[in-house]
């Protein structure tokens, strides 16, 4: 048996982090919902759409302005609908800890078209994988079906053969009035099915979703997995403090999804959403270093397929929301600073008030003291008087009895 040293020298530094964190020698991840999840969580935690997670987590907690995006990775799946989606590595304030995004695009209300995480559920699904590559199952019930170039339904071809019988024979000519008028109906009846059921196949309610985990946690674990059963093409890689903010992150995969509602397979299926972030990416937060590993981006079997091209308008719209959003965080923050200012003044005045009102007290205390000590004072000067005045009696009184005694003695 041969060992992969490459692989185990790579994944030693995740296992040291796990042996640390197990052993409560880690720190833990920043309580930061939207981004990053705790060592111990089970499973990814998963949002859609995209806005109801940036409404509710990202876009007014001024938190995620300080977790900054440091890569960002495309990837095609390697199963037969070949899904791409994109993954960012967002750092927590204090660098320590990594949070895992995904970002990708389906169909519907299902994860159909998508490539589920390690450890979900799979969908059962019978069916052989379809023949042309544009096929697709673009809703929950709805099935599989082969389209023919130039987009011609079965029924039509099926019906032109039936209509080329031998129209030589008696019963042909009799009836072949009858049966081009057949024919014309049906053909006409059959060309709107196929308008409808390629217009139905092609076109679907697009559904974004966004899955994230903290790194080298228990729930991070399944979505690196998806990473690794994926194919790799190409990376944004960020200089340190460079990166776009969690927050400016979330506010272009709005306005991207917003961009399209509708997820067509030739022009805004994932291929189109992923293409259109990571270019837009590029554009609006320069000074990253791209590695491309693969040009097989946006093909399917590595057959082009025609995308819609949309980072102008992607950066136009996002120029737009995040100028929209900072002046309206910033007018919050004056509001809530002017409150806060208020309050302080307000909690300023009470204590002045408190301060004065302790100041009457002790005021007052020591008037109180004074007067005591004014009437004990006086108490006493009124003591010693008394006192005064009881000696000089007792003084006259022992000369008294002195000057008796003496008068006594001459007579």
């Amino acid at each position: 048996m041969v060992l992969d040293t490459r692989n185990i020298y790579k994944n030693l530094p995740k296992l040291l982090r796990r042996i640390l964190w197990f052993s409560r020698m880690a720190p833990e991840p920043p309580k930061i919902p939207g981004l990053f999840t705790n060592y111990e969580k089970g499973r990814p935690i998963s949002m859609t759409p995209i806005e109801m997670w940036n409404e509710t987590l990202i876009r007014k907690n001024l938190i995620t302005r300080e977790c900054l995006v440091t890569k960002i990775r495309w990837y095609k799946g390697r199963k037969s609908a070949q899904h791409e989606f994109l993954r960012f590595d967002i750092s927590s304030p204090d660098k320590v800890h990594t949070a895992i995004l995904i970002a990708e695009r389906g169909a519907g209300d299902s994860n159909e078209g998508k490539d589920r995480l390690p450890g979900t559920t799979e969908p059962t699904d019978t069916t052989s994988p379809p023949a042309n590559p544009t096929d697709s199952v673009i809703g929950p019930g709805i099935p599989s079906v082969t389209i023919t170039p130039p987009f011609a339904s079965p029924d039509v071809a099926s019906d032109s053969t039936a209509s080329s019988a031998d129209e030589t024979s008696p019963i042909a000519r009799g009836n072949s009035t009858v049966t081009d008028r057949k024919n014309k109906l049906k053909a006409e009846g059959s060309s709107r099915n196929a308008s409808s059921s390629s217009s139905f196949i092609s076109r679907g309610l697009a559904n974004e979703e966004v899955v994230h985990a903290t790194l080298d946690s228990i729930a991070g674990a399944d979505m690196e997995q998806k990473c690794n059963d994926s194919d790799s093409i190409s990376t944004l890689t960020f200089p340190e403090d460079a990166g776009p903010s969690a927050n400016k992150l979330a506010t272009l995969l709005v306005v991207t999804s917003a961009l399209e509602s509708t997820y067509q397979l030739m022009n805004t299926r994932c291929y189109w959403f992923v293409a259109a972030v990571f270019e837009a990416s590029k554009r609006l937060f320069p000074g990253a270093k791209q590695d491309i590993t693969k040009h097989n981006g946006g093909s399917c079997y590595w057959i082009r397929i025609p995308q819609k091209s949309s980072v102008d308008v992607v950066c136009g719209e996002y120029k737009t929301a995040q100028t929209a959003l900072d002046a309206e965080i910033e007018e919050e923050c004056r509001v809530e600073q002017e409150r806060e200012e208020a309050r302080r003044r307000e909690i300023a005045e009470l204590r002045a008030a408190a301060e004065r009102e302790r100041e009457q007290c002790r005021a007052a205390d020591e008037q109180y003291r004074a007067a005591d000590e004014q009437r004990r004072a006086a108490e006493e000067g009124t003591r010693r008087e008394r006192e005064q005045r009881q000696a000089a009696e007792e003084e006259n009184a022992k000369l008294r009895r002195e000057l008796e005694a003496s008068r006594a003695n001459q007579l």
